[in-house]
């Protein structure tokens, strides 16, 4: 590059001659060409371009070398988008920048290419420090950047699946969220039979497409689409070229772009020569096809086929030994979810029957008779379906198909929902276009598959629409219902064929149901030799593809009849009322029960407790309010979250809540009256399905105030509602009289404390007020004293001298007084305090002021703490002046002072061996004006150790003290700001007394 550039005729530029040049381009210049590492100069307000060897192969093949000292925005017009901000930026703020594996789509050999870059932009500033261009020094890490995400999906591939087809799902979602490397995947798995590929795994592309088939037949004539079969016989991969060619759409992302060119691999099986199936990979149209994408392909076959063949081993394995646990664990699902579906109709069918039988006329009319017989239904229609899965599972399903206009039966069934659909403001499209040839299907399990998937896109859809459509392909017939419902969460996609599971916490019309309905489904559809597929954007809506092969070539020739093709039955009947009561009106026009009760609606009786009721059913919300509004007023709403939103906008007297709704269940409405401060005391009963002392005990815990199982009895119902209204009114009484009593007082503390704090303010201005007269008579007396003793008698001076005594005593117990005041009022420093310092100040004062004392005192060295130095000084000479003065009367007095372990905490001590005292009278030491011993034996005020507790108190730490008799005395005390530290050789172990603790 230095001799391109030498040779470069510059004149011939708008640079001039490299004469010419600024020195600071001439020396970036020379800095770019003597580096190994990839640099670019940009200069000037038209960014031309210089420059080294090492940035030139990032150049490609189609950008040298007509771009060295031409326009960066000519070289780079497909990014300058990107760089050409950032440049902008340095120049006008003089600051670098920094950017780390930036994704740029280059083109740099004829095509748009992904790649990936980590470089910095510096200003190169002139002679008069301005800047004039940008230092770019750069490092391409497309390589490492492709690397590490290919090895983060292959780790990602790294499974454990139950079954086959889950291990394909998996690893093509692990593909889809590779999209930049493989744009779409198709995992397809032979079947037991080894005559068709199904489609078991998919990313980014839709199935039952041209491009994505459900199924493949093992047959010759596959050349036009994927060559799937010639990948199986030949065990070796195939490279296709000609997408655009084979398929008329393909999907676009994540480039904008459909890819070109897929390669097909075999899916290794162990053991065997016949790959267990077949991997459909794009190749993106932003990457060359080269050898490392090749291997990464390889190892992605790899993964697959070790996720197959190990979840096929783990089913082989395990399978005895699984129908025996699954067939438990299908009875407890069972029986767990079941038992709500059971005993909801159950309640509506035996409460109405047992008042009916109480009643003298026993006859039972009306809205209830009409009940009942909706919920007789109800479980017929359960147990009619149970029975049909219980004999599907058991091999035992009869099917006889038959030669049927599929359009004809599918459209009858479709439009059989029209009204009830539209009645609550959505639309419904029927869009099944006349077949070329009967179909053969068993018309009653047909009718199941139909309605089911209707129904359940009618339960979870409430706005915009619901389309049912019927189309064929060359080999299938495939019925597709689609909502624009709440959709499935992705994680639970996996699991909705699943039987007896149900997605947690899914909003729809209601919250009943088996769990079977889409299991069930599942197997009628196999048992046409058909497939279902179901995809779903939570919030957005679902889509569920029913796949059934045309002809009776599939079927067992036993099982195929000839009937007449155009007579069926396309009416409804169960299902429509049964979708009908999701929405709370009754199916005859006379039945509508209200919302509310009567009392609530019209009467405007206050006195009368407040009930809210919560079920997503609607015969059972009308059946409750039936019952409870001759005694109470009574609201009844649909779900959990309507529920807690009248709750708080109008609090009720008592919550009457299902467990099992739809948006929000009972437990978690339960949870969100307990927040609330408006709600927290509502007593909440719940009425659930499940029976049986841990399932009771369950609910209790969660906070509820009762559990009630159904079926229940109305008098039990009303006996509970009662008694739990009852403790509530009692629980408001004395919640009211508690509060009364907590305002009483805390009204007298705060009293109190006025008047300890006019107390304080009295004595110290009284305090201070004293004095004045006081050094008057002190100071008079002493004069006398002085001056005038000869001329007074004895008694006169000894007369004087007790009055000057006094007036020191008085001047103590004034000064004692001020300091108290002072400590309780002065605002509280927070300093690192030397203990040691501070203890060794005070002995040195009292050692100047009482020469003649001979006093042992030993202070530990190294003494730290935090605090308001100035108030602890002040503990300290009270503490340390008290052990002084009490030790007088020995002749070896001793004071010891240092640090011990408390416990967990560590104390400060101050030890004597002076006169003690009984630990009978240890609360009394810090109480003020409290004196253990006479005046005549130790002089005093009362007030210095009162002064030490509030000096430990403010720092938040507690005090207390140990002693006996003539055996001297310990006072310790901690502070909470901070533990005590020592490192002199004083510091003890844990002390052996235990006193009254003052805090």
């Amino acid at each position: 590059m230095a001799a391109l550039i030498r040779d470069r005729d510059w004149a011939s530029t708008p640079l001039g001659p490299i004469e010419v040049w600024p020195q600071s381009l001439r020396t970036a210049v020379s800095i770019c060409l003597g580096s190994r590492h990839p640099i670019v100069l940009w200069w000037g307000p038209e960014r031309w371009m210089f420059y080294n060897d090492a940035y030139r192969p990032m150049l490609g093949a189609t950008k040298h070398p007509q771009f060295l000292g031409a326009s960066g925005q000519a070289c780079w017009e497909e990014i300058w988008d990107v760089i050409g901000p950032m440049m902008d930026q340095v120049l006008e703020t003089g600051e670098p920048t920094w950017s780390e594996d930036l994704f740029l789509l280059m083109l740099r050999y004829g095509y748009l290419e992904e790649t990936y870059f980590t470089f910095s932009y510096s200003p190169i500033r002139d002679e008069s420090g301005q800047p004039v261009g940008i230092f770019n020094a750069c490092t391409e890490t497309t390589a490492r950047v492709l690397s590490e995400r290919r090895m983060k999906a292959l780790r990602e591939m790294t499974i454990e699946a139950r079954s086959a087809e889950e291990a394909a799902q998996r690893c093509a979602d692990v593909l889809a969220d590779n999209a930049r490397d493989v744009p779409f995947g198709l995992v397809y798995l032979l079947n037991r039979a080894g005559n068709r590929l199904d489609l078991a795994g998919r990313a980014g592309l839709e199935p039952g497409t041209v491009a994505g088939p459900a199924c493949v037949p093992m047959v010759e004539f596959d050349a036009a689409t994927w060559p799937l079969m010639e990948v199986i016989r030949s065990g070796q991969p195939i490279l296709l070229i000609d997408l655009a060619q084979r398929f008329d759409s393909l999907p676009s992302a994540p480039w904008g772009e459909a890819p070109q060119q897929a390669m097909l691999v075999p899916i290794a099986r162990p053991g065997s020569s016949v790959p267990a199936g077949v991997l459909v990979l794009a190749i993106s149209p932003r990457r060359i096809f080269d050898d490392a994408y090749r291997r990464f392909f390889e190892l992605i076959a790899n993964h697959v086929a070790a996720a197959v063949s190990n979840a096929r081993a783990y089913e082989e394995q395990r399978e005895r030994a699984e129908k025996l646990a699954e067939l438990d664990r299908a009875k407890t699902v069972f029986f767990n979810n079941v038992s709500h579906e059971f005993r909801t109709p159950l309640t509506l069918i035996l409460s109405p029957v047992a008042d009916a039988l109480g009643d003298p006329t026993k006859t039972l009319q009306g809205e209830a008779l009409a009940s009942v017989h909706r919920n007789a239904l109800r479980l017929l229609r359960l147990v009619n379906s149970l029975l049909d899965f219980s004999r599907i599972e058991a091999g035992r399903l009869t099917s006889s198909f038959e030669p049927t206009d599929l359009s004809m039966l599918t459209a009858g069934l479709a439009s059989s929902f029209q009204s009830l659909v539209e009645s609550v403001g959505l639309k419904l499209v029927v869009d099944c276009a006349h077949l070329p040839e009967p179909i053969y299907v068993d018309r009653s399990q047909w009718e199941k598959i139909v309605l089911n998937l209707i129904s359940n896109a009618f339960k979870f859809t409430f706005a915009g629409e619901i389309v049912v459509r019927l189309q064929v392909t060359d080999i299938d017939a495939i019925l597709t219902v689609t909502d624009t419902g709440t959709g499935i969460p992705a994680d639970e996609m996996p699991r909705i064929f699943e039987r007896f599971h149900r997605i947690e916490g899914a909003r729809g019309r209601s919250f009943e149901g088996t769990g079977i309905g889409l299991a069930l489904v599942q197997e009628l559809v196999r048992q046409h030799g058909g497939v279902i597929h179901a995809r779903s954007v939570l919030g957005k809506g679902s889509t569920f593809t029913v796949s059934v092969p045309r002809g009776a070539a599939h079927l067992p020739v036993d099982q195929i009849t000839a009937g007449d093709h155009l007579t069926f039955n396309t009416v409804a009947t169960s299902d429509l009322l049964e979708a009908t009561n999701w929405i709370g009106e009754p199916p005859s026009e006379d039945a509508a029960a209200p919302a509310t009760s009567p009392a609530q609606a019209g009467s405007g009786r206050t006195d009368r407790a407040r009930l809210l009721v919560a079920d997503d059913n609607a015969d059972m919300r009308d059946y409750l309010v039936r019952l409870l509004s001759p005694r109470w007023e009574v609201e009844a709403v649909v779900d959990g979250v309507e529920a807690l939103s009248s709750a708080l906008r109008q609090p009720p007297d008592l919550v009457l809540s299902d467990v099992m709704m739809p948006r929000m269940d009972g437990v978690s409405l339960l949870r969100a009256l307990r927040d609330d401060l408006r709600t927290s005391t509502v007593p909440v009963v719940l009425l659930s399905a499940r029976a049986g002392e841990e399932a009771i005990v369950a609910g209790l815990e969660t906070g509820a105030d009762d559990y009630l199982v159904k079926p229940f009895s109305a008098r039990e119902l009303i006996g509970r509602v009662g008694t739990h209204l009852e403790l509530a009114r009692v629980r408001r009484a004395a919640t009211e009289t508690a509060r009364v009593l907590a305002e009483t007082r805390a009204a007298l503390l705060q009293d109190i404390e006025r008047k300890n704090e006019e107390l304080e303010a009295f004595s110290y201005s009284v305090s201070h007020d004293l004095r004045g007269p006081l050094r008057a008579i002190d100071g008079f007396s002493k004069i006398l004293l002085d001056e005038y003793a000869p001329e007074l008698p004895a008694d006169a001076q000894d007369c004087l001298r007790h009055v000057c005594d006094a007036t020191r005593r008085m001047g103590e117990i004034i000064n004692d007084l001020l300091s108290l005041s002072r400590v309780s009022n002065v605002e509280l420093a927070d300093d690192a305090v030397d203990m040691t310092q501070l203890a060794k100040k005070v002995v040195s004062n009292l050692r100047r002021h009482d020469p003649q004392r001979v006093v042992d005192v030993n202070i530990a060295e190294g003494m730290t703490t935090r605090g308001d130095s100035r108030l602890l000084e002040i503990a300290l000479e009270n503490l340390i002046g008290n052990a002084w003065k009490f030790t007088s009367k020995r002749d070896r007095a001793r004071i010891e002072i240092g640090v011990e372990r408390q416990g967990v905490e560590s104390a400060f001590f101050i030890r004597d061996n002076g006169a003690g005292f009984d630990m009978a009278d240890a609360q009394k030491l810090f109480a003020p004006f409290q004196r253990l011993h006479s005046e005549a034996q130790f002089q005093g005020t009362g007030i210095g150790l009162t002064t030490v507790h509030r000096v430990i108190s403010r720092h938040r730490g507690r005090i207390w003290a140990t002693g006996a008799i003539d055996e001297g005395a310990t006072i310790r005390f901690t502070l909470a700001s901070n533990q005590p530290v020592t490192t002199g050789e004083h510091a003890a172990t844990m002390g052996a007394h235990h006193g009254a603790f003052v805090t």
